[in-house]
């Protein structure tokens, strides 16, 4: 297949799948020697969850993580910015589920968006072909595309695995043919069905009593928008190892607050006078004070 034209640069793009399981080229390859994993590197992407307008929920941080409060009902879409001088390609799942594929995500097979140096994208929706998307939009578990897949213990996590792209030098086009027809077929096979998701093979109603299943959010499979997107070639720099792994979480306000996250804001009082050097000693005189005055005066 052949890359499309870069007139489109306004599109979204998506990889095609050199970041796909090795096929037999790839398994000729490793015969000839052990294979060097290059180590991870800082990507510069972050991520943050917003209204389709722009506006930002509100996002806390806590104990190292972080925490957006959504409201049942709302749209919203995941935006991805890239501050570095090179192409990155971005994995992502919401509630467990890869937003092109459906599947229960895992970034080693997934293929992801490319973004350009210095660019971002929105992602708005779970992909459904290379033109439209269900809009991702905030209900509750049990109405979740994930819990309608069977697999609710995993709703109100988006998760985001960054990929650094190889250096063009290395780059092995031979190899690129046949491993990007299998993911386009496979593409096409992993589109959900808009009405009735099926509920994946081994997830089990022993699930449904997860823990996890019992908070107030998760993301549906929202309605139809059109969203077009272009495929482009790329080759990771490490196939199965993501350069940098984001992590959002997300819940209703009333959710975080009994999941103990400090959701509301804290106000603290001014400074009122100049600090004191020895509060406790200035304030306890050695003589008694005068008591209070009577409640009738």
């Amino acid at each position: 297949m052949r890359a499309a034209t870069r007139l489109c640069l306004p599109l979204l793009t998506l990889a095609l799948s050199l970041v796909a399981v090795p096929g037999d080229a790839d398994a000729r390859s490793t015969r000839r020697g052990p294979v060097q994993v290059e180590p991870p590197v800082h990507t510069g992407v972050h991520v943050s969850i917003e209204a389709p307008e722009g506006s930002g929920f509100t996002t806390v941080g806590h104990r190292g993580q972080t925490f957006v409060a959504g409201e049942l009902g709302e749209r919203y879409v995941v935006r991805i910015v890239n501050d570095a001088p090179t192409r990155v390609e971005v994995v992502v799942s919401v509630d467990g589920r890869d937003v092109i594929s459906g599947k229960l995500g895992d970034f080693r097979k997934q293929r992801g968006y490319v973004v350009e140096p210095f660019g971002e994208v929105v992602i708005d929706g779970f992909r459904r072909s290379l033109s439209e998307v269900a809009s991702f939009r905030f209900s509750g578990v049990g109405d979740s595309y994930t819990a309608r897949r069977g697999t609710p213990q995993h709703a109100g996590v988006i998760g985001v695995a960054v990929f650094g792209e190889r250096a063009s030098a290395v780059t092995r086009p031979w190899a690129a043919t046949d491993s990007a027809r299998a993911d386009k077929d496979t593409a096409r096979r992993d589109v959900a069905p808009r009405t009735s998701p099926a509920p994946d093979r081994g997830a089990g109603s022993a699930r449904s009593k997860s823990p996890r299943a019992q908070r107030e959010l998760g993301t549906e499979f929202g309605e139809d928008r059109f969203s077009p997107v272009v495929e482009v070639p790329f080759t990771r720099r490490n196939a199965s190892t993501p350069d940098q792994k984001l992590t959002v979480f997300y819940d209703s306000a009333a959710g975080l607050r009994a999941r103990g996250v400090p959701i509301d804001p804290v106000f603290v009082d001014g400074w009122r006078g100049d600090p004191q050097p020895w509060p406790s000693a200035d304030r306890e005189g050695r003589f008694a004070p005068p008591p209070p005055p009577r409640r009738w005066e």
